[in-house]
Formats: C-alpha cells, sequence, structure tokens
C-alpha cells in the first residue's frame, strides 16, 4: 500500500464518523501526536519542564502535578479513544463522554503514578557531608596533634570516596597511611576524627 493510498483510506474513514465521533478521535489523535513529540523530546534530552505544576506536585518536577503537561495529554488520550470507540460500540454520546472521562482519569493516574515513581528514583549526586560521620578513613596528609589544622584524610562513605581537611583529637600527630574514625563536621570540608 502506498503512502497516497493510505491517505486516501484514512480521509475516508475520518469523513465517514459523525461530528461527535470525529471530536472524539480528534483529541486523541492531537494527544497521541503531543505524546509522541513529548517522547521523542525525552530521548533527545529536550525534555519540556512544566512551568503549571501548581496542584498535586508533591514536590516533583517535571511533569508529576495533576495540571502539567504529560498527565494532560495522558486524560486527552484516554478520553479521545475511548470516546470514540464508546460510540463505534453504540453508546450515546452522554455515556461516551461518561466512559471518556473514566478512561481519561485513569490514563491521567497512571501517567502521574509512573513519573513520580520514575522521579523518585533520581539523585541529585550532591555529596551530604554528615553521612561522613562514623565513617572509617585514611589519613592523606598527616595530621598535627591536638586540632591543629593542616592534615587532610581520604574517607569512604555512602559508596563514593571523598578528602577532607581534618583536626585530630589525639595528642599525637597521625601519620599518613593509617586509619581514623571520622567524629563530628567542624564544617562542610572539614571534619573532625579520632585515631583507630
Amino acid at each position: 500500500m502506498t503512502t497516497l493510498a493510505f491517505i486516501e483510506q484514512i480521509g475516508g474513514w475520518w469523513n465517514e464518523l459523525t461530528l461527535a465521533k470525529q471530536l472524539f478521535y480528534g483529541i486523541g489523535l492531537l494527544a497521541g501526536l503531543m505524546s509522541l513529540l513529548l517522547a521523542v523530546l525525552s530521548m533527545i534530552g529536550m525534555e519540556a519542564h512544566d512551568s503549571v505544576d501548581a496542584i498535586g506536585s508533591a514536590d516533583v518536577g517535571g511533569g508529576g502535578g495533576i495540571f502539567s503537561v504529560k498527565p494532560l495529554t495522558g486524560f486527552f488520550l484516554g478520553f479521545g479513544w475511548a470516546g470514540g470507540m464508546a460510540m463505534d460500540y453504540g453508546l450515546s454520546v452522554l455515556a461516551a463522554i461518561g466512559v471518556a472521562c473514566l478512561a481519561g482519569g485513569a490514563l491521567m493516574v497512571i501517567v502521574i503514578l509512573m513519573i513520580r515513581a520514575i522521579y523518585s528514583l533520581r539523585s541529585d549526586g550532591t555529596i551530604q557531608v554528615k553521612q561522613a560521620v562514623g565513617a572509617v578513613g585514611t589519613v592523606y596528609i598527616s595530621l598535627p596533634a591536638n586540632k591543629a589544622s593542616g592534615g587532610q584524610v581520604v574517607v569512604n562513605f555512602s559508596g563514593r570516596q571523598a578528602t577532607f581537611a581534618a583536626l585530630c583529637t589525639s595528642d599525637r600527630p597521625i601519620a599518613s597511611g593509617e586509619k581514623v574514625r571520622v567524629v563530628s563536621l567542624v564544617d562542610n570540608g572539614t571534619v573532625l576524627v579520632e585515631a583507630l
């Protein structure tokens, strides 16, 4: 079948529809095209960031709110196709609208739950320094005694390795290569350690 014949067949199908069916299927087709566009933009890294996430966002960015583009697109996709098919099965316009609203609402909820599930897997990758407290590390640059500055330690925590300026609680210097435990934070770049 050539492209021209396919277009003629679709055109014939469209012209045979009643106005109500054209409205339903038109909404479904436009929402389907919008879904396809959003998927392509997301795959190439140009995901649309919604500015209308006010209601139901639950602090989820990028389409987790009820009135953002993705859930609304899902609603209209379900609404259009379900309404058109309901009319194809002989339901009245009012009954088809009811079925369309139920299907659209269900698809909208599914989209919101999927988006929230995906965004819950995200991590900003920022090291939370407070998680280093209690972790064991290795002295990188010798630590002077009695909380004098000048030393550094390498600490493994939360699946990462970080280097911090360090002060030690010991009354003796701690040589490079020795193991220490982080006792507390002095600031975001400095930890207080004790010898093991």
